[in-house]
């Protein structure tokens, strides 16, 4: 009975924090502990985190993606036993650029409300903030008893890019949405501009929102940016330091919700 009412507890437990982690903007991301290097290996650092690149909460037994210099690929099974993060040593064998990608995905819930669809929790009203302190929903929000969510899912893909001595070519990632820098990953500059294009399915996603947080950051303190019509927008990080960039498509409100996806990039600028 001990035993029973131990597990029910940390079921419990990983039941708030994954409440906690979607209705306080964590978002998931992966990035090393050195950009660039001239070490054998490094280590990779994976997780949730409120505030940009500061982990809180490990991802779920990810598989990691890894491209190297020569464009070969591999894949690591990462499952560390840490609570705040994952983590995992990167081999670098040779010299040249290897990337990192992984996704991560989650289940959400949407209900419309006075015309709009909003991000809906199914928690207690003592359990949530005031409802002005908040933006999503819970079921004391709504006058009515019988609610019919639209459920969807939202899906990060999750990239970073490590370099051993000397930088080489990256192609284009395959992920849903795709992302390309017209400088390379690891050689930007504070305070000169690099023009990102984003694309869906190969093609120029027009108005695709770029969310630009330097490390530490809220989503509160974030730089938010519209690409434009053929999908590329000009980035101009402020100094030099850690920077997640976060690109998906624009969504309307008042349209009903359908599948999310995200490209989170984890950056260090020169």
């Amino acid at each position: 009975m001990k035993g029973w009412e131990t597990t029910v507890k940390k079921l419990l437990i990983a039941s708030l924090a994954l409440i906690s982690c979607y209705s306080t903007a964590h978002e998931p991301y992966v990035a090393p502990v050195a950009y660039q290097t001239t070490n054998t290996q490094v280590a990779i650092l994976a997780g949730y985190a409120e505030e940009a690149l500061h982990s809180e909460y490990a991802l779920k037994s990810p598989k990691f993606e890894i491209t190297d210099p020569k464009q070969v690929k591999s894949t690591i099974e990462a499952d560390s036993k840490l609570g705040t993060a994952t983590v995992f040593d990167l081999k670098l064998p040779e010299a040249g650029t290897y990337r990192v990608q992984t996704t991560a995905s989650y289940p959400l819930k949407y209900v419309q409300d006075q015309k709009e669809w909003k991000l809906f929790f199914d928690m207690a009203a003592d359990k949530a903030p005031a409802k002005s302190e908040r933006d999503y929903l819970i079921p004391a929000d709504l006058k009515t008893k019988k609610i019919n969510p639209v459920e969807v899912t939202r899906e990060w893909t999750l990239l970073t890019y490590v370099t051993k001595e000397k930088a080489s070519p990256v192609q284009p990632i395959a992920a849903p949405i795709q992302v390309e820098f017209s400088t390379h990953p690891n050689e930007l500059k504070a305070n000169q501009p690099t023009k990102v294009k984003v694309a869906k399915a190969n093609q120029p996603l027009a108005n695709a929102e770029v969310v630009v947080r330097a490390k530490g950051a809220t989503d509160e303190q974030a730089q938010t940016l519209k690409a434009g019509t053929d999908g590329s927008v000009d980035l101009i990080f402020p100094r030099a330091g850690e920077y997640l960039v976060e690109v998906t498509e624009s969504v309307d409100s008042k349209k009903k919700p359908s599948n999310q996806f995200y490209s989170i990039i984890s950056l260090s600028v020169n």
